[in-house]
């Protein structure tokens, strides 16, 4: 199967020779320290973010877990649909859920999100930005209401930035109750390593990184992740592929409007819905491609597909164009 249902790369960050290479001169015998601090620079200045407000964890669902622990406890608000690990980290520590839900087109209202924070007063209010499962990417004025919000009721806003490498940069909220959340999972096609990226200012840093592990991330994991970051070559091919695979996928998908719903995404996946979206997604999976499907009532009619390698679109064409035929 060419799988399409996890959001990941459909290529590797490095070769086997770069890879066999890191390995050599990695020394397991000691602590990651040299390493970490290695990383943090050089995500600092792939990422613009400040490189003394950023910490590591084991992926990025560690620090969601983490948020739980540290800031959930007054209830967590989220919207629906939105990654479905918010609720089960949330279920974990036994914080209470409470949501926004979309309209029947998948979209929501900032409007009707500040009038959950003031109603609800959350302690936290974490949102995925590009958004999972739609790919739709918010303002920055409505992520800037959103914040104010947040720190009216003396709660803590998260902006999950899993996908953010596929959309557009944008003028973030500067308030000290803000949180961002990265990982090296999409763009950067180190899903396995698990390096997971959080950023905060000031006293939110250090509530954020009070519970954190003095060494989180092992160090053949930083070090693969290095060697990407010191090739700027091999990012700026890494980075033109995932993007041309993007760019391929979704006017695969946009050709296909006049049959189903298709979402505009700024991510790495397109999200398909209603008319005969299911019976395509159906289809696509006998002809060898495995598309995301949910059990979820509200999205029974939701295909997402996320990109592929370059070479196997042919393939995908020729199926879309078989089942119309058909």
């Amino acid at each position: 199967m060419i799988i399409m249902n996890r959001n990941t790369s459909p290529i590797e960050a490095l070769s086997n020779d770069a890879i066999a290479k890191v390995a050599e001169r990695t020394l397991i015998s000691q602590y990651p320290e040299e390493e970490l601090a290695r990383f943090k620079a050089l995500y600092a200045e792939q990422s613009g973010l400040p490189q003394g407000q950023i910490e590591l964890a084991n992926g990025s669902d560690e620090w969601l877990q983490k948020l739980m622990i540290q800031f959930g406890a007054g209830g967590v608000l989220a919207l629906d649909p939105d990654f479905f690990m918010y609720e089960e980290y949330a279920q974990q520590i036994g914080r209470q859920m409470h949501y926004v839900t979309s309209d029947q087109d998948y979209n929501f209202d900032t409007s009707d999100i500040l009038v959950a924070i003031e109603d609800i007063r959350p302690s936290l209010f974490i949102l995925s930005n590009p958004h999972n499962p739609t790919g739709y990417q918010f303002p920055a004025a409505d992520l800037q209401q959103m914040a104010d919000a947040m720190e009216a009721v003396a709660g803590y806003f998260v902006i999950d930035e899993a996908y953010i490498e596929f959309g557009e940069d944008y003028q973030r909220p500067t308030n000290p109750n803000v949180i961002i959340v990265r990982t090296l999972s999409k763009m950067y096609a180190m899903a396995g390593l698990r390096i997971g990226i959080a950023y905060a200012q000031g006293t939110t840093f250090d509530r954020l990184t009070a519970i954190n592990h003095p060494y989180p991330v092992n160090n053949i994991s930083l070090n693969l992740a290095n060697a990407l970051f010191e090739d700027p070559e091999r990012l700026k091919e890494l980075v033109a592929y995932q993007k041309a695979s993007r760019e391929r996928l979704v006017a695969i998908f946009q050709g296909l409007t006049d049959v189903m719903k298709v979402k505009d995404t700024q991510s790495n996946f397109v999200f398909t819905y209603g008319g005969r979206a299911k019976e395509l997604g159906e289809y696509l999976v006998t002809k060898g491609f495995l598309p995301r499907m949910y059990s979820q009532e509200n999205l029974a009619n939701v295909v997402r597909y996320s990109i592929i390698r370059l070479e196997d679109y042919d393939a995908l064409e020729a199926a879309i164009n078989e089942w119309r035929n058909a």
